[in-house]
């Protein structure tokens, strides 16, 4: 079913009234750069209801998100005063005093646990949770039909393993003709690869988040990211050196795969600008002799400890965490609620089987990037190794090398 922008925000702001010209209270917001025609209904409703608060916000392309704000909030200015906060860098933004802590204006119970836990740093919230993740398995039923393979189910009880994935995958691919068996929709960020290693029971960090060598060199991300490389090295189901998670949900929707491992945002992206194609989903596939584990975290709300306006700062965050600001935003963009109350709101939605895969997968299998102080200086080097293990190399020697500059990098934060 499509929700239009119109219902998105029906009841939150009907008849939303124009900002005034003068407000008592004027925040910066730099916010990520979703497209426009998803934030300002939010952003006209916050005005609304807030007439004495102005909050113009600036979309800052994801790219250019996080070194803005490094430069930002590094700078120690009141501005910005509210931001995006990618949830794993909320430990980084708190331990260097970028974030505050925000348990006074937060009501835990509200919550989902996954979501709690990705903003709590020292046993205190520094991020106010706004929408998380998960990933789905979307397959090309053409394909599958042609090849007479029957397609995964949606029954998690009956998820496919990675290595079903590779099996039939070899079967459907013909890279000369640029057709692949699968394409992973982050094929080198640690937020979709890391459930592999973590299948096999490996753990990326230290439980301090301050040491990598014995954890993410360990013996199961070896082996997980050793078979991840001979999907693109060896089988040759999957297309090496596509990086650009802008074009790599295009390529499933033109008809160049057969399957397809990415979010739930792309859930409306392939009903709305690719009627034509026929698609299913079904959960995230794991390792035969390890456990489920999916990818979970995505966009809170830190606040700058500088502000020169909480009171006005504490109005937009519990307007933004509001059961109504939390469902037009859902309608808006379709991430998974971190509100327990919004998945009772939208049942024609929720009903689905792609949401009822989501919602069993928050509740059983989803699981956050490590929380660490330096975990930016984790994710760029492990990028960096995730890029090259690509073209071939041995993994072992790869991920060791990685460990010991992630060491050298995390070594700072203790």
């Amino acid at each position: 079913m499509r929700i239009t922008r119109r219902a998105a925000v029906t009841g939150l702001a009907a008849g939303a009234l124009a900002r005034p010209a003068r407000a008592a209270s004027a925040l910066k917001v730099a916010w990520n750069g979703w497209p426009e025609s998803q934030v300002k209904p939010l952003f006209d409703a916050f005005h609304a209801a807030n007439p004495d608060i102005s909050a113009p916000y600036e979309l800052i392309p994801f790219a250019q998100l996080f070194q803005t704000l490094e430069i930002r909030l590094g700078a120690r200015t009141p501005e910005p005063d509210v931001y995006s906060c990618d949830s794993p860098l909320t430990a980084s933004y708190a331990v260097r005093g970028h974030a505050m802590a925000l348990d006074d204006w937060i009501d835990k119970s509200r919550f989902s646990k996954a979501a709690l836990d990705a903003a709590t740093v020292r046993g205190k919230l520094y991020s106010a949770p706004f929408c998380t993740s998960s990933i789905l398995l979307f397959y090309n039923r053409a394909y599958f039909k042609k090849a007479g393979i029957e397609p995964p189910s949606a029954d998690v009880t009956k998820r496919w393993t990675w290595e079903q994935v590779v099996e039939a995958g070899r079967k459907m691919s013909e890279p000369a003709q640029n057709r692949w068996g699968l394409i992973i929709e982050q094929a080198e960020r640690p937020y979709q690869l890391l459930p592999f290693g973590q299948s096999l029971g490996g753990v990326p960090l230290s439980e301090d988040g301050l040491r990598a060598t014995g954890y993410i060199d360990g013996p199961a991300f070896v082996e997980a990211f050793s078979f991840l490389q001979r999907m693109y090295t060896e089988w040759k189901i999957a297309p090496p050196g596509v990086f650009d998670n802008n074009i790599t949900p295009d390529l499933f929707g033109s008809g160049q795969a057969a399957m397809f491992l990415g979010g739930t945002f792309d859930l409306d992206l392939f009903r709305t600008k690719y009627p034509d194609l026929d698609w299913g989903v079904a959960p995230h596939p794991y390792f035969a002799k390890g456990k489920p584990v999916t990818p979970t975290g995505s966009w809170h709300i830190g606040v700058n400890p500088r502000t020169r306006d909480k009171a006005a700062v504490e109005k937009f965050i519990r307007f933004m965490l509001s059961d109504e600001a939390q469902t037009a935003w859902f309608k808006l963009r379709p991430y998974p609620p971190v509100l327990n109350a919004v998945w009772g709101k939208v049942p024609e939605t929720f009903g689905q089987p792609a949401w009822q895969i989501v919602r069993h997968e928050l509740a059983n299998t989803a699981m956050s990037r490590p929380a660490s102080p330096g975990y930016r200086e984790f994710e760029d080097l492990l990028r960096v190794a995730l890029r090259d293990m690509q073209a071939g190399g041995d993994v072992k020697t790869m991920l060791t090398a990685s460990a010991g500059r992630m060491d050298r990098e995390l070594a700072k934060y203790k």
